[in-house]
């Protein structure tokens, strides 16, 4: 069964602003969650890169033979390319473990180009002669780093400009290229560094903004449109059981609320619809106020009707919580369409599990049906109020944190 987090919960308030500079998310966690969500893309596009790399470092050895023959300058060429075949098989080796961290990636990655070109400044020095040809091939590997090997921008160019710089003053000291030809690669390169930042930032850009579609699009269809909650069929096909085989794994507890809006259908009658529109839109924000963000879950089950589910949350803090809504919610105010105010009350049923000592057998209609039951119990005792009991077992019993059985509680105003 797939985990929440296979859907971003990305809200109203999320920055999805993107940094002028490397067009990179604002947001060090709407950040992180694009670089989970690409992670398996970048580093396959990562890994290619670096075979092809470290190949044509390798094969490219002909090339010193053809202009130096077989020399003490050329062995050393070929150590130098050596070094790099042996970071660019580190970093492929790096990249390929399942739960490497970007920053371990980003750190292969730059490990590469530093000594990637250094090897090229080195053979540049050795081999002055084909200065022209090295001129272009600088240009080649400026392109590549910004726009083929996965790296934070900025580091791509810290590394490129550095080198350009060590290229230009190697060109100048070796004394191959007269004035204006040393003139012209300068400028070439340094358009060859314009080119490939602005590529790459409006690669970033443009990645970007399609994980922001996607993201919205993705929430769109499981989030309901009115309150911001998550819809019914997203707690039935992803959230409950996630939920419940994360209980059962970790032998922890999980407390399920449901509650509903007291005289809902008074409040349409007497006020309109778009009246009960805006106290739905009120209570759905109490309830999201009052709980984790990113760790509990608030959903619209149906009309009125909402359900929160708690992880790690006991019969006793689940009733605490439900009760301090329930409070909320009575000294809330809702103003209607044609500016009168609107007061209601909300009713709670409160049900909650421990795994530790379970069988592990709950279900997502055993403990919707339990927490159906305390909330009719308040709605039969006088509404706005709060009832609560454990899940039943397997075998039928109550089985409670501190050890009771068959406890049932009901707070009051």
């Amino acid at each position: 069964m797939a985990e929440p987090i296979e859907i971003p919960r990305f809200d109203a308030e999320t920055n999805f602003k993107l940094d002028r500079l490397w067009s990179e998310f604002e947001d060090a966690s709407v950040e992180k969650e694009f670089q989970r969500h690409h992670r398996i893309a970048n580093h396959t596009s990562l890994m290619r890169t670096l075979v092809f790399c470290t190949l044509f470092y390798v094969a490219f050895a002909i090339t010193d033979i053809a202009a130096l023959g077989y020399s003490r300058t050329t062995f050393v060429l070929f150590l130098a390319r050596c070094c790099v075949a042996l970071t660019g098989v580190v970093s492929l080796r790096v990249v390929s473990f399942p739960q490497v961290s970007l920053a371990s990636v980003r750190a292969a990655a730059s490990a590469f180009e530093v000594v990637g070109f250094t090897a090229f400044m080195l053979i540049t020095w050795l081999r002055p002669t084909g200065m022209a040809a090295h001129c272009m091939s600088m240009c080649i590997l400026l392109i590549v780093v910004y726009n083929f090997i996965q790296n934070k921008l900025l580091w791509a160019l810290l590394i490129s400009l550095a080198a350009t710089i060590a290229f230009i003053a190697i060109c100048a000291v070796s004394k191959m290229l007269d004035s204006s030809s040393l003139l012209t690669s300068s400028m070439l390169l340094a358009f060859t560094n314009v080119l490939g930042y602005v590529t790459a930032r409006r690669h970033n850009r443009l990645v970007r903004d399609e994980f922001c579609q996607h993201a919205l699009l993705r929430n769109l269809s499981v989030r309901d449109y009115l309150t911001g909650c998550f819809n019914r069929r997203y707690l039935t096909d992803v959230l409950f059981d996630a939920e419940l085989q994360r209980t059962r794994r970790y032998k922890l507890k999980l407390a399920v609320i449901l509650c509903d809006i007291d005289y809902f259908k008074q409040i349409n009658d007497t006020y309109g619809h778009p009246a009960g529109d805006a106290v739905l839109r009120t209570f759905a924000a109490m309830l999201l106020a009052h709980t984790r963000h990113r760790v509990d879950s608030v959903v619209r089950y149906g009309g009125e009707e909402f359900l929160l589910l708690l992880p790690q949350t006991d019969l006793a803090g689940a009733t605490v919580l439900a009760e301090r809504m329930r409070q909320s919610f009575e000294l809330t105010t809702t103003r209607a369409w044609d500016g009168r105010e609107v007061r209601s009350t909300a009713s709670f049923g409160v049900v909650a599990v421990n795994c530790a000592g379970e069988s592990g057998l709950e279900t997502e209609e055993g403990l919707v049906g339990a927490a159906d039951a305390q909330l009719y119990r308040a709605k039969n005792a006088g509404r706005n109020r709060v009832c609560a009991s454990a899940a039943p077992a397997v075998s039928g019993a109550l089985d409670l944190d501190d050890g009771q059985e068959g406890v049932f509680a009901v707070t009051q105003p």
